[in-house]
């Protein structure tokens, strides 16, 4: 998920596993993929391809060569790869003995190495490396390996022999974990569609095709339009309010626009934040708003209502054909909350606890803005700035104050130095490793004398890499006999200052570089034996747990003392300042936990349940949902439907309210950690929690891995407990 925090920094959360599966792609196709030149013979010659694709080089069990994967021969080997899991397929339907675990659900799993790396590299490319040649190789091979999910999966052969071996549980598979793996091999079969009958496999397979393409366009159309959007100021007047960096940033924009006598605020989040929350011009601040809203809902080449149009309705018809109401009940039928309804009422019910003590806090922003002189009802370009003149009225905490205590650095060896003293990790950084970029860090991670795993952190900014954070999973853990180690990486877009200085970083851009630390300790420990059991195969209303637990981190005294340090005089950041943070926390909440998030997630689900094939006006639709909320006129959604990136990805469909839900249970296991002995650094809950969930993956459920943590189902209160929400008597009855 893309988290709006009031630095503006961005966490897109994790992606699937071999990352770049074709049917989830979100970054790698160019707008118009039939514009794309067809390839013109790829070097036919270099036969040699393994070590791009299942025999990587290297140590550690061979790491992605970026250094040996031009463009043309990535693809000569991604198609190679492709065919290469034909044939193991083919391979498994036609053995004349009947099903078992080892030649059926062992071979179906262990199919497609090679085309698990090739996406990865693939996948390093089009997302932090990208090119028009990456772009058009994406446009060419993705709907190939989509093709490929779908003949897969819409086997009848194959599926009659997994069936079988399903059928025979428990007795057909030799341990618990082997009989996780065929049910949940099965049940990924039928939910693409593997009992459908010839012709609507067919028309199943279409629609793929085209969602695939029509989701890689939303993005770009977002993407592509904010390269094209900005707003030029002529009077440096305008800017008052904004640092000095931040105005020799935008004299740098304008000049690169061509326009040197002018400052630029590019529509960006990285620069438009700043302005919604410092720039004095209201008429400055409205314009940048305005822009930065609809991005995706301007008439033009980029625009996005028909696409929005076209995914709801094509997402409707596939749930029809698999035979769901809606595609929120699809979508939804994998999860833990199972049900759309489940998933609204959780969503209703925090709207209904925060919008009375939302409309408070707009009431005194309207009152401080009054006060001033304003004139004017408060809007959504207002909130932020007045928003942070309360807090540095009545908190005494200024974001700027804290920046030069968070360089990266501090930041990196912070939350490396909470998970060795949490989980016993070590991180050794490593020389020579093929990296696209030379910024890049490699660690090795080890337990003790066991190396569990790499980490890649790819931290910085740079042309060809796309926005926000993330973290992804180069390749998946294996603790089976051969002992695979996964790879991960985290993935952020922090600027090199100008000046070659040390980059400082808002204590939200922090949490977020700690959120996504969380999602990779999920895949460094996973000790499943099966990647299709792996830690991003849990529930997608789950995955985000660890995440958003690994936040809490950051938070503690013993890190801040030890590596929030002033960069130039090495001052440890003072407990008056570190006191105001924890009450601007309290008083702003995690972004899940407000109004602005709840918008979002709401309208998702919402426009979700419309969709069963119907046509659906997504901006419409939005507005009106928001009326019946009763949303406050100053409160705007964190993304608005045209820019959702979420909404209209694969992965996050039905699926905004994830973060609520998991940072609930987040919230949950946190009252574990902080009501024992030792607090966050406990031992024994921490090494219950690696054990039953961290280390688990999807193994067997995640009710039943969190009831062996916690003793009980998880409570859903602890999020609203955490930021005093709940009235008192309810707070009372559950303690």
């Amino acid at each position: 998920m893309k988290h709006r925090s009031s630095s503006g920094e961005t966490a897109s959360g994790v992606r699937r596993p071999g990352w770049l599966s074709d049917r989830l792609i979100a970054v790698a196709l160019a707008c118009a993929v039939t514009a794309l030149p067809a390839q013109q013979g790829v070097a036919a010659a270099d036969d040699d391809l393994a070590e791009l694709t299942t025999d990587w080089p290297g140590p550690y069990g061979g790491l992605p060569p970026v250094d040996r994967a031009p463009p043309a021969r990535l693809e000569t080997a991604y198609r190679k790869a492709i065919e290469s899991k034909r044939q193991e397929i083919r391979a498994i339907t036609s053995i004349s003995q009947p099903p078992t675990f080892e030649n059926t659900i062992v071979a179906l799993e262990e199919s497609g190495k090679a085309l698990e790396r090739a996406r990865a590299l693939l996948g390093i490319y089009t997302a932090t490396a990208s090119t028009d040649e990456v772009r058009a190789v994406a446009a060419r091979v993705t709907p190939l390996g989509a093709g490929l999910d779908d003949e897969i999966e819409h086997d009848a052969n194959l599926f009659a022999r997994v069936d079988l071996v399903f059928a025979g549980l428990p007795d057909s598979a030799p341990t618990p974990e082997a009989r996780r793996l065929v049910r949940v091999l099965r049940d990924r079969m039928a939910y693409g569609g593997a009992t459908l009958g010839a012709s609507q496999k067919v028309r199943l397979q279409r629609i793929n095709e085209e969602l695939a393409a029509l989701t890689a366009r939303f993005d770009q159309n977002v993407a592509r339009e904010e390269e094209s959007l900005a707003v030029f100021v002529n009077d440096e007047a305008q800017l008052q309010g904004l640092s000095e960096a931040q105005r020799q940033a935008a004299k740098a924009a304008a000049q690169a626009r061509g326009r040197a006598d002018e400052w630029a605020i590019p529509i960006q989040r990285p620069t438009v934040w700043p302005v919604l929350t410092r720039a004095d011009s209201r008429a400055l601040r409205e314009q940048v708003f305005r822009l930065w809203i609809t991005r995706g809902d301007h008439r033009g080449q980029y625009d996005n209502a028909p696409v929005m149009k076209d995914i709801l309705r094509l997402r409707g018809e596939k749930a029809k054909l698999l035979g769901h109401p809606s595609y929120a009940h699809l979508a939804t039928s994998q999860r833990m909350a199972g049900t759309p309804e489940v998933a609204l009422g959780m969503m209703r019910r925090a709207w209904d606890l925060l919008l009375p003590k939302t409309q408070a806090e707009l009431a005194r922003l309207q009152a401080l803005a009054d006060a001033e002189g304003g004139g004017f009802k408060l809007e959504p370009w207002d909130r932020l700035y007045y928003a942070e003149k309360l807090r540095q009225r009545e908190l005494h905490l200024d974001g700027e104050a804290v920046k030069p205590y968070l360089t990266l650095d501090n930041v990196t060896r912070g939350m490396m130095w909470a998970a060795q003293r949490t989980y016993g990790l070590s991180f050794r950084r490593l020389e020579g490793i093929p990296v696209v970029a030379p910024d890049i860090a490699v660690y090795e991670v080890a337990r003790g004398p066991q190396i569990i795993g790499i980490l890649y952190l790819d931290m910085f900014q740079r042309t060809g890499k796309g926005p926000s954070s993330w973290t992804t999973q180069y390749r998946a853990a294996e603790r089976g006999s051969a002992n695979v180690l996964p790879v991960a990486a985290v993935h952020s877009n922090v600027v090199h200052p100008v000046d070659g200085s040390a980059p400082l970083l808002a204590w939200e851009v922090a949490n977020v570089i700690f959120h996504e630390f969380g999602h990779a300790l999920h895949m460094l420990s996973n000790s499943a034996q099966y990647p299709s059991l792996g830690s991003l195969h849990v529930p997608w209303d789950f995955v985000e747990v660890p995440s958003l637990l690994n936040e809490r981190w950051l938070l503690d005294r013993q890190v801040l003392s030890r590596f929030a340090r002033h960069y130039r005089t090495g001052k440890a950041m003072p407990e008056e300042l570190i006191a105001k943070v924890e009450r601007g926390i309290q008083h702003d909440r995690v972004f899940s936990v407000t109004l602005d998030y709840l918008a979002t997630a709401i309208v998702d689900m919402r426009l979700h349940l419309m969709a069963d094939g119907r046509e659906i006006d997504a901006v419409a639709a939005e507005k009106k949902i928001q009326v019946e909320l009763g949303m406050p006129s100053a409160v705007a959604p964190t993304l608005a439907v045209s820019q959702a990136h979420h909404t209209f990805s694969p992965e996050y469909a039905a699926g905004v309210y994830t973060y609520l839900w998991s940072d609930a249970i987040a919230a949950d296991i946190a009252e574990a950690f902080l009501a024992a002995p030792d607090g966050l650094y406990d031992q024994g809950v921490a090494a219950r929690y690696r054990r039953t969930i961290l280390e688990a993956g999807n193994t067997r459920p995640m009710a039943e891995a969190f009831r062996d943590f916690r003793g009980r189902d998880p409570d859903p209160d602890a999020l609203f407990r955490r930021f005093k929400l709940l009235p008192q008597r309810a707070t009372a009855d559950a303690r």
